[in-house]
């Protein structure tokens, strides 16, 4: 039972009686109870990890010690604490690279050293998604081939929108490749070169959005080109700071040799610390 730390008492309700807040104007006639958004105040932020590390996830029954919050929103509260949701960054995404670019099973991989290695308390299932949509050895980050795309049609046709299913079909797509492909590329898109004026917009969208919002890029554009077509033209055709010199001999040899022994375009990019653009990359270890 949890009756070893006190319950906290039950905060006052609106009652029948004339009674003003700064939230809600009550009626004599006809009284109204409101639901009240309250911030966690550090003693319940403090008694919430306590309850949690004594008696496990019993979000249902904390509710008891947490009047006028729902289990979900105790739970919520508890991961948003001790759980970060911000973006990956670099230091955390060349820890992952590092750990994880070989392991082709995920049953093999020891999800919670992993985590360990992290300098931000990051969820098993976040560092799972991240490795199955950006690491794993076996996915293919190119572009999709004709033959692919009708594989995808077809799986998309039986088992209509089960994307983990399909991805595992495909075996060499993630879900999220599956899915985005689907709803931004075969389903409503525009083909072809870009033009001019298009080029134009997209420098000027990335201008003022940066290089990590190309759905908001999209919708400024009022683009019927996908987010995938958009991203890659910039990353690799309009973006100032990649290098689009000519390769030398030693640079190509280097990229060779690590990606012999990475197994990962975007491994040896972070190895080589290197402005060359992953489809100029891709293109160079094909041809080698």
């Amino acid at each position: 039972m949890l009756a070893e730390i006190p319950k906290q008492q039950p905060l006052p309700t609106a009652s029948t009686t004339a009674t003003t807040t700064t939230t809600a104007t009550t009626t004599t006639n006809s009284p109204k109870i409101y639901s009240i958004r309250r911030t966690w105040s550090n003693q319940d932020t403090e008694r919430l990890l306590q309850l949690v590390k004594k008696y496990g996830n019993k979000w249902k029954v904390f509710t008891s010690y947490f009047p006028g919050r729902s289990a979900f929103c105790i739970r919520s509260h508890y991961f948003s604490v001790t759980h970060d949701t911000t973006r990956w960054t670099l230091e955390e995404k060349k820890i992952l690279q590092q750990h994880l670019s070989t392991e082709l099973d995920p049953e093999k991989i020891d999800w919670e050293a992993i985590r360990s290695y992290l300098p931000k308390r990051r969820t098993i299932a976040r560092i799972k998604q991240f490795w199955q949509n950006s690491i794993q050895p076996t996915l293919n980050r190119g572009s999709w081939t004709k033959s692919e795309t009708e594989q995808l049609k077809v799986l998309i046709a039986k088992h209509g929108k089960d994307w983990e299913t399909i991805s595992k079909k495909m075996g060499t797509r993630s879900e999220d490749q599956c899915r985005n492909k689907w709803a931004y590329e075969i389903t409503t898109m525009k083909k072809g070169e870009f033009s001019k004026e298009e080029d134009e917009a997209l420098t000027k969208a990335v201008e003022k959005y940066g290089i990590n919002e190309f759905q908001k890029i999209k919708q400024e554009m009022d683009s019927k080109r996908s987010i995938s077509q958009l991203r890659t033209r910039y990353n690799n055709f309009l973006d100032p700071e990649v290098d689009r010199s000519p390769w030398t001999k030693e640079e190509k040899a280097l990229a060779i040799e690590l990606f012999e022994e990475l197994k990962n375009i975007r491994a040896v990019k972070l190895k080589m610390n290197s402005k060359r653009s992953i489809r100029d990359m891709y293109n160079q270890l094909r041809n080698r």
